[in-house]
């Protein structure tokens, strides 16, 4: 080292693993039966005829890669020579990267449905586990990039990229990633939204505890099919529209009575009901008019249809604008777990990656409910650099191994605690 020359660093420390803390992870997968659950979802096709690990091993593998934050394939070959992973999983069932492609190779559609089915099991039994009985559900979209002729990858002007533009939706009181669905780039944000949602909506509605849903979408969800999908499954929404001269003349009239004062701000909250030549109906509409202090500008007028009736305007505003965390869920899934990356030629295998990152995801979100409500904003980073991530080595008494944590981890107390209340979790 240049900064202490006494120093040398070196490579060769023996056989230590860097994941020891995925062991914590591991258990609680245990204590979900979330394999039994993978074998319950996934019909995985394999047709080979000599094999070490199964479709479900390898699956499990990838899995545990993205909770890890490793987001490439090539460092399954690694992992095969890391002796805690070696331990708790069998070493037969750690595979290398090319046994990773040749997996994604092997997918075909039926199995990307099952990878959705999965994510919305995950999301159940978080559901079931707390009891939550009222959800607000978000509805987004976003942009995964691609590089070079990948399958379906297409040119999006409001991105100014080439790539995919997934629907997703999310509850937001917990977290929870209820259903994706990849598409081509060129494809409108709220495009066949209604087909989206209808899944989620009779999942939901099948919940023993379900008492109320409501969903939240910006203006690209603003179509009359969308409403009426709604208005099919008795769920509430708040729909963003874009502004027009019509709605602008309805609030400008509803206004005539209170001029603003062109040096101080002001705010008002009114509501009329509206039709446009595409609705079946009319239906309420909500409006925040604002003037800024100083501005020759008299009124900003933001309108937001509602099948919600009784509750005033300023306060369904407040809810809509709360649909700013699913920004916040979509990073995470993002940079923390890569459902972005479009590493695969084709358009099914990228499609497969991003789900089984949002099962990932789901499963991290579950583990937080449970064992880390004090702070469930926090990331999947700071849950690697805390509980993952730790230095550890094994040693063999008889017929025993034993995991040897670093002495000097930081987090010891807390990782012992935890893990005793994943000992105690009841399904």
């Amino acid at each position: 080292m240049q900064c202490n020359t006494n120093v040398t660093v070196t490579a060769d420390g023996g056989q230590l693993s860097n994941d020891a803390g995925l062991v914590l992870f591991q258990e609680f997968l245990h204590r979900i039966n979330f394999r039994q659950l993978a074998n319950q979802c996934l019909k995985l096709p394999d047709q080979r005829r000599f094999w070490k690990a199964s479709m479900i091993d390898i699956f499990l593998e990838k899995l545990l890669l993205d909770v890890a934050g490793y987001l490439h394939d090539s460092s399954a070959n690694d992992w095969q020579r890391d002796p805690v992973l070696a331990a708790t999983l069998g070493s037969s069932r750690l595979v290398s990267q090319p046994s990773l492609s040749r997996f994604f190779k092997r997918l075909e559609d039926a199995d990307l449905d099952d990878f959705r089915k999965l994510i919305w099991q995950v999301a159940a039994l978080a559901f079931r586990l707390s009891g939550q009985s009222r959800f607000v559900l978000d509805i987004d979209s976003t942009h995964c990039d691609t590089f070079g002729n990948q399958e379906r990858s297409a040119f999006n002007a409001h991105y100014m990229a080439y790539g995919y533009h997934p629907q997703v939706v999310f509850d937001q009181e917990s977290g929870l990633l209820l259903d994706a669905l990849m598409r081509p780039g060129n494809e409108y944000t709220g495009k066949e939204a209604d087909k989206f949602v209808e899944t989620t909506f009779s999942r939901l509605s099948a919940l023993p505890q379900s008492t109320s849903v409501i969903i939240r979408g910006d203006s690209g969800f603003a179509a009359p099919k969308f409403y009426e999908m709604c208005d099919t499954h008795g769920v509430d929404f708040l729909v963003r529209l874009k502004a027009n001269s019509k709605l602008g003349k309805l609030a400008e009239t509803a206004l005539v009575d209170c001029p603003p004062k062109y040096e101080e701000s002001k705010c008002v909250y009114h509501e009329f009901k509206y039709q446009a030549a595409s609705w079946g109906k009319a239906r309420r509409v909500i409006v925040c008019s604002t003037h800024t202090a100083d501005e020759l500008v008299p009124w900003n007028h933001a309108f937001v249809v509602t099948s919600l009736a009784s509750e005033a305007p300023e306060t369904l505003f407040k809810t809509y604008r709360q649909r700013g965390n699913a920004e916040n869920q979509i990073k995470e899934l993002k940079c923390g777990f890569g459902f972005d990356k479009t590493d695969s030629s084709t358009f099914a295998r990228n499609t497969a990656r991003a789900l089984i990152t949002g099962i990932a995801y789901n499963l991290v979100q579950l583990f937080k409910q449970l064992f880390v409500s004090e702070d469930r904003r926090s990331t999947i980073s700071s849950l690697r650099f805390s509980l993952f991530h730790i230095a550890g080595r094994i040693t063999w008494h008889a017929r025993r191994v034993v995991i040897h944590l670093a002495s000097n981890y930081v987090y010891k107390n807390w990782f012992s605690r935890l893990m005793d209340e994943v000992h105690q979790l009841a399904t």
